[in-house]
């Protein structure tokens, strides 16, 4: 019969005979005031701790499971752990214990009224640590932390005893029992939920060594965790699909995925780890990969419970949802949880035996460094602030940009994201952003019709002021020109031309409304220039090869006539038009134009589903409401 199988049955009965009950064996406290006191209860517990085990191989009772964790756990308070990661204590803390078990099972430990007691230390001369003789295993007194003033078996025990071990592992145990290392048979030893039936029925195959664990162990872990992952997974696409377009809603259905994970990583994974019962480096892997999943899963969370509180407070109805304090608290929200994820994995960082509060440390001396390389980052978050505290520019408002134009969307902890005239997605570095010209269309009261036409060389002075007045007048007359604005001027002669600017703002806000009112006013204009009895010049050169009409001489001279009586009368309308006849004009022009399905409306306003500079706010709103209720 091989080890092996001796391993996974249970004891014979002269075995359980030379076994002693031990279920109602009531806990002694263990005593680490000095050397002798932390051997003498290592030896008592080493002893129970055997008796136990044996019992457990044929009763794989839930109260002998229990006693056993409680005896393993008073033997591992026995020795210092304090430099092991704390990921790894519990597993390193019972390989070293059963490599303690199998050394003093095969060596004689020495009296105990050689150890140091209580009495031999302190005192002069006295060592702060005792060696047990013939092996490299010492309990030393410990200085700092928690255990301070205790004696336990020193952090060089638990890298010095497997080496020991291994130097005396072929002599024999001294114990009567069907095993030859009290190591190999924690390595097959299972929880009370895995029958005993289960052990045997493994084949050989599966029973050799794998990361220092039998082989189904490993397998079955690594089914576990991939049970792990699927059920995250399935949770994670259901949420999806009952996701809404409620962004609070949104954010708390995605948090049912890492709540489901740290529910199986804190409750299934270890029940069932304690079952199947890992060993050596398998064991100290299980443990990291949990304390990976669980600290992720506890960053993604806070990320998401970072953004679900802040969202709540978005839904307020004080705050608008693309509003400027909307994005501002969706900002704040990232930075915070950021800096909570960072946290929380350097947490998670040392609980692994990374030097994190070293690192830490370090940065007072490589600070520098640090921000030199992320400078970039920094300068990007600070400009995001700096846009919103300034409000330059707010989410929805139309703006130019570096030669380019668009609506913004979004303005984010590094970027800021511009739709573009083509529907593109423009996303420009917010220092980058912060440091452009920009100009925002959402901000103008009224928007600029500026034009200069120019009329042919062959206009007369006074038909020239003719076309002027008439412009003046029907601007005035417009009632979607703003009168004050208006200034038309003969500006000067042009290579082929007389030029005339006009400079006007027209009443509106809004893209579609701005080139209606400025095409009807073009349009206008055209009527007026040709009334007059002039025309537009052309910018070229014009060879007459035959003689053509000219211009029309009854309408020069009617325009001419009537500038003449302006003269007389002392009424010429230069170098503006009198006030009396301003206000006299004033909206008497029919706009929209006579024959228009819009004509007639005194309150005309920007047809529905206008294009609109900006997201309304709060108070356009109100007004808007305010006006269709009068």
């Amino acid at each position: 019969m091989s080890t092996l199988d001796l391993l996974v049955q249970p004891l014979n009965a002269q075995a359980l005979d030379a076994t002693p009950a031990v279920t109602d064996v009531a806990y002694q406290p263990i005593r680490t005031e000095s050397p002798r006191e932390t051997f003498e209860s290592f030896l008592r517990i080493s002893s129970e701790l055997s008796d136990t085990i044996l019992q457990y191989r044929s009763d794989k009772s839930i109260a002998l499971a229990k006693r056993l964790g409680v005896l393993s756990e008073q033997a591992l308070a026995l020795i210092d752990l304090g430099q092991v990661p704390a990921a790894n204590r519990s597993e390193r803390g019972n390989d070293t214990l059963m490599v303690l078990l199998d050394i003093f099972g095969r060596i004689e430990a020495p009296p105990l009224n050689e150890v140091p007691d209580v009495e031999n230390v302190g005192t002069p001369g006295s060592s702060t640590s005792w060696r047990i003789p013939t092996t490299p295993l010492t309990i030393e007194l410990i200085e700092e932390g928690p255990r301070a003033g205790e004696y336990l078996f020193s952090a060089d025990t638990v890298r010095s005893a497997p080496r020991y071990f291994r130097g005396i592992e072929t002599t024999p145990l001294r114990q009567p029992v069907p095993f030859g290392s009290w190591l190999e048979l924690s390595r097959h030893i299972t929880g009370p939920l895995v029958p005993l039936w289960v052990e045997r029925a493994m084949p050989s195959a599966l029973n050799i060594h794998l990361l220092d664990t039998p082989a189904w162990k490993s397998l079955l872990t690594g089914l576990l965790y991939a049970f792990v992952f699927a059920i995250g997974w399935l949770v994670r696409r259901l949420m999806r699909i009952l996701e809404g377009t409620n962004p609070l809603t949104r954010v708390l259905l995605r948090s049912a995925t890492p709540l489901t994970i740290l529910a199986l990583v804190q409750v299934v994974v270890p029940v069932m780890a304690l079952n199947i019962n890992l060993t050596g480096r398998a064991a100290d892997l299980q443990s990291q990969l949990q304390t990976v999943i669980t600290y992720f899963a506890f960053s993604w969370l806070f990320w998401l419970s970072s953004r679900a509180f802040f969202e709540w407070l978005i839904q307020s109805p004080s705050i608008g949802e693309k509003s400027y304090d909307a994005n501002l608290l969706r900002l704040v929200s990232g930075i915070v949880g950021i800096i909570g994820i960072v946290l929380i994995l350097a947490f998670g960082g040392q609980e692994l035996g990374l030097p994190v509060l070293s690192l830490l440390a370090g940065l007072g001396v490589g600070g520098l460094a640090v921000a030199l390389a992320i400078r970039p980052t920094l300068e990007n978050l600070i400009s995001g602030f700096t846009l919103y505290i300034d409000k330059p520019i707010r989410v929805g408002d139309f703006c130019t940009f570096g030669g380019q134009n668009g609506t913004v969307e979004n303005i984010g902890i590094r970027s800021t994201q511009i739709r573009a005239l083509d529907r593109t997605l423009i996303s420009i570095p917010n220092a980058q952003f912060a440091d452009m010209q920009l100009v925002n269309w959402a901000r103008c009261d009224q928007m600029l019709i500026q034009e200069t036409i120019g009329v042919r060389y062959e206009t007369t002075p006074d038909q020239l002021r003719f076309v002027l007045a008439k412009l003046r007048e029907m601007l005035h007359r417009h009632p979607r020109i703003d009168s004050p604005t208006i200034r038309v001027r003969f500006v000067g002669y042009g290579d082929s031309s007389l030029n005339i600017g006009i400079r006007v703002y027209a009443k509106t806000r809004e893209w579609n409304d701005f080139f209606a009112i400025q095409e009807d006013v073009l349009l206008r204009i055209y009527d007026v220039v040709v009334g007059a009895g002039t025309s537009f010049a052309f910018p070229s050169q014009t060879l007459y090869l035959g003689r053509d009409d000219g211009l029309d001489k009854e309408a020069q001279a009617a325009s001419e006539k009537q500038v003449m009586e302006w003269r007389k009368k002392g009424k010429l309308p230069f170098p503006r038009l009198p006030e009396d006849q301003q206000e006299a004009l004033a909206d008497t022009l029919d706009y929209p134009p006579r024959g228009s399905y819009e004509a007639g409306g005194e309150d005309f306003d920007a047809a529905a589903g206008a294009e609109r500079l900006s997201a309304a706010s709060a108070e356009d709103e109100a007004l808007e409401g305010e006006e269709e209720l009068k």
